[in-house]
């Protein structure tokens, strides 16, 4: 390994020890913060019913281990891993039938005057014209509303196929990852029972499409850059993510990611072709889509540039030191104050980031971005078990069933974040085994946008596989 990747993985590794450290106290800190407005007893039911949650997972994990042990085949234990995935999903959506709410409410309305014909959702002032990336959900949900009578049903079992088939992809990235199979057995399990990986598909959110694109995505780079593909097969792997940039627009950071892979680790005349080929399977679908749109007047927009300058305004909220970077009616509000008109929202949006940027003191803009961090990163379920209960009740209007999914999903977060933290600290690992480097350079590049833009847990849904992936790091590298 060269200076320059030997320097630039040791900063990484070290970064990410900072991170991850921010990240496990975070999460205990959350855990703790959630147990505040309850009664004692109501912490007790809290714990109890937490830790049965728990218990049955690991009896599970414990079954899966000694098949491991005894010597089944892989393919019989992946599949009642596949199969299990696909029955907790179910029986949560059917147990849990929430019906959407917040903007999630908006989108599906919009889908549904689609699906009638009305067009205006997408123009004008409308919500996805403000915010047109998110038209190919919209229209979306307006084609299964036409075709189906029970659309959100059918949406939701779409999801479960999706995030089973997630699972699966899991299993095989790690094996190109580490090349163990027994361990790409456990890696696949711990997606398989992954909180958010389940409790958002009772969720109608774009990330539940898009995540399947994205690995697909990446599992087809990974083989390409190990020579088990050709290089015109990073086209495939561009178009996966396009795909999946067209429901969930943060594909152009994974792009990012591969292009800095290549020029750090891969560092030849081939690197060049590839990113040249992935810049171009990824801009073309979404060209030609838009053109489509706009030529068959469906949409009035562009689908990354609507009526309304969102990636200023989201940064506006992102600087907001009072909301923590998140939502808030006082930004949000600076659209309708220029009513609408984008190069005056845009200017304005400008001019409230700098003066908030130089006009606070240096010590109090490094700890608000220090929470910020951690605000977005220690929510083991990403926000997953609000999103899929809307706060349903159990016992009173305080202990709800999302609080009781909350904290289980904290505990094995901080487990899960503990094991990887841990492995940090294996030196010949991360220096020698340079593709785990891309999985960092994907996190550290969400990471970034999220300190920029607007916090939401449920943003980072979109990355949470990436943790997964850095779960089991085996003694024995590759140099692939």
């Amino acid at each position: 390994m060269n200076y320059i990747k030997k320097k630039f993985t040791n900063f990484m590794n070290i970064s990410l020890k900072i991170l991850f450290l921010m990240i496990i106290l975070g999460s205990i800190g959350m855990s703790f913060l959630s147990l505040i407005k309850l009664s004692f007893k109501n912490i007790i039911y809290l714990i109890i019913s937490s830790l049965i949650l728990f218990l049955i997972c690991s009896l599970i994990g414990y079954f899966i281990c000694k098949l491991l042990k005894k010597g089944y085949s892989d393919k019989v234990i992946l599949l009642i891993i596949l199969l299990l995935a696909f029955s907790l999903r179910l029986l949560y959506i059917l147990l849990i039938d929430v019906k959407p709410f917040s903007d999630f409410e908006i989108i599906y309305n919009c889908g549904q005057k689609f699906a009638y014909g009305d067009y205006s959702v997408f123009k004008g002032t409308s919500y996805i014209a403000r915010f047109p990336h998110l038209t190919i959900l919209t229209l979306y949900f307006g084609m299964i509303i036409k075709v189906f009578p029970d659309a959100l049903l059918v949406i939701k079992l779409i999801n479960i196929i999706l995030s089973t088939i997630n699972v699966y992809i899991i299993y095989l990235i790690s094996i190109e990852l580490y090349g163990n199979k027994k361990e790409s057995i456990i890696i696949s399990f711990i997606a398989c029972v992954f909180p958010a990986f389940i409790f958002y598909n009772s969720v109608i959110c774009s990330e539940n499409l898009a995540m399947t694109f994205f690995l697909g995505s990446i599992y087809i780079f990974i083989l390409v850059i190990k020579n088990k593909k050709g290089s015109l097969w990073i086209l495939v792997s561009g178009l996966l993510l396009s795909i999946g940039n067209l429901f969930r627009m943060v594909g152009i950071v994974i792009i990012i990611a591969y292009i800095s892979y290549l020029i750090i680790y891969y560092q030849n005349r081939k690197s060049i072709t590839i990113s040249i080929l992935l810049i171009v399977s990824f801009l073309i679908p979404l060209g030609t889509t838009n053109t489509i749109l706009l030529r068959l007047n469906i949409t009035e927009y562009s689908l990354w540039h609507g009526r309304e300058p969102a990636v200023w305004t989201s940064a506006l909220k992102g600087t907001n030191i009072k909301a923590i970077g998140m939502w808030n009616n006082e930004d949000s509000q600076v659209a309708e104050k220029y009513n609408f008109n984008y190069d005056k929202v845009e200017s304005a949006c400008k001019s409230i980031i700098k003066e908030r940027l130089t006009s606070t003191p240096l010590y109090e803009l490094i700890g608000f971005y220090i929470v910020k961090f951690i605000g977005q990163w220690s929510s083991g379920d990403f926000s997953g078990a609000y999103w899929s209960t809307g706060e349903i009740s159990i016992l009173n209007s305080r202990f709800t069933l999302s609080i009781v999914l909350f904290f289980y999903s904290q505990m094995l977060y901080i487990i899960l974040m503990m094991c990887i933290y841990k492995r940090l600290f294996h030196v010949k690992q991360y220096l020698y085994n340079k593709l785990i480097n891309l999985l960092y350079i994907i996190f550290c590049g969400f990471g970034m946008l999220y300190l920029i833009t607007e916090q939401q847990p449920r943003y980072g849904y979109i990355i949470s596989w990436v943790f997964i992936l850095m779960y089991q790091l085996p003694v024995r590298q590759t140099t692939d």
